[in-house]
């Protein structure tokens, strides 16, 4: 079979490998899309990021990579199941299924009171499945199927929007609140489209990409500024009488950080959800003075199925984020075009 692998900084490479084996408990999928996400495009800049690790800065120094390299990627994925292995229930040839590979270990203190998104077996590099393949084998458990009136190209959205409804459901934003949203990548104009379905009042968006900006105002944002020409603190207090509810903080840069604090009015709610690269700073009285509660957002919990149901009856709307498509074979020139600054991709699917 066919899989991609990350080799080191901007080195993928697709290679053929044995087909895994099928153990009990497990399924064969034969992957239909894979979408390359903002945490594989990280890993293609910079090398192995970790998930967790506080001591060390979230970083992997360059002599531990070969603890990690070469590393299969790619984590968004749909397909159809080819195989069913022993002692598997529920689950059947043909069906149509999206992965959810994030599973927990179920025992941990953060499993034990449902938040397995935190699971300390979560360690490592930031996501270790090798969705960009001709097929593979997961849990049983790790299969959510595709719900009637979405298709398996859109069914490859719901690991990257699950994230999205994730981070609004964090932010305990109510219906009627505004919402402001610092960058329209993939999770971004995620936020926008879930904070729509959510009754958000109004929703600003601050984007330099033109492409993103006019698929934040498709999706129903209300306000869309380019920061290039616009201060868009400014242009967002104005808007909302001194600031908005809800920010959300989604290009992972430090400028935006403090725009997110500084939009959201006094006794706001920011919320973090982007991968940082580097340190960033920002001044903590936009904190204390203006008794502003900070949030970070990681993954999801129980929004799989939720993500899903709502892409079914409309809620959502995957297909105004995908922007291209490349055969595995190509899968380099997927990851060339999305860190191209100038590029105006959103989304790219992948498909063997």
């Amino acid at each position: 079979m066919q899989v991609a692998k990350l080799y080191g900084t901007e080195d993928i490479r697709v290679i053929r490998e044995d087909e895994p084996r099928l153990e009990p408990g497990t399924v064969r999928v034969d992957i239909s899309y894979t979408g390359v996400c903002g945490s594989d495009v990280h890993e293609y800049k910079i090398g192995p990021v970790p998930i967790r690790a506080e001591d060390s800065n979230h970083e992997i120094p360059e002599s531990e990579w070969d603890e990690y390299l070469p590393k299969p990627m790619g984590h968004e994925i749909a397909g159809v199941v080819s195989e069913v292995g022993e002692g598997v229930d529920g689950v059947s040839v043909g069906d149509e299924v999206a992965l959810n590979v994030l599973l927990s270990c179920g025992e941990c203190r953060y499993c034990e009171v449902g938040k397995p998104q935190l699971c300390t077996a979560f360690d490592g590099t930031a996501v270790g499945s090798p969705g960009f393949a001709d097929n593979m084998v997961v849990p049983a458990a790790a299969t959510v199927p595709v719900p009637d009136g979405v298709s398996i190209r859109h069914a490859a959205l719901a690991e990257p929007l699950s994230v999205s409804v994730h981070a609004v459901r964090r932010s305990r934003m109510r219906v009627g609140d505004t919402v402001a949203v610092f960058g329209a990548g993939p999770i971004g104009l995620g936020i926008v489209d879930a904070a729509q379905s959510a009754g958000a009042d109004r929703i600003l968006v601050s984007e330099p990409r033109d492409a993103r900006r006019d698929i934040a105002s498709e999706l129903g944002a209300d306000v869309v500024v380019d920061p290039r020409e616009e201060d868009p603190t400014a242009r967002f207090k104005a808007e909302t009488e001194g600031g908005v509810d809800v920010g959300f903080e989604a290009a992972g840069i430090s400028e935006t950080l403090t725009q997110t604090l500084r939009s959201t009015k006094y006794d706001g709610t920011a919320v973090v959800v982007s991968v940082f690269e580097d340190d960033a700073q920002f001044h903590p009285n936009d904190i204390m003075q203006a008794e502003r509660t900070v949030v970070g957002s990681f993954g999801y919990t129980d929004e799989f199925p939720i993500t899903l149901r709502m892409m079914a009856d409309g809620r959502l709307n995957p297909e105004a984020f995908v922007t291209g498509t490349v055969e595995l074979e190509d899968v380099d020139s997927a990851f060339r075009q999305l860190v191209d600054p100038d590029s105006e991709h959103v989304k790219i699917l992948v498909e063997p």
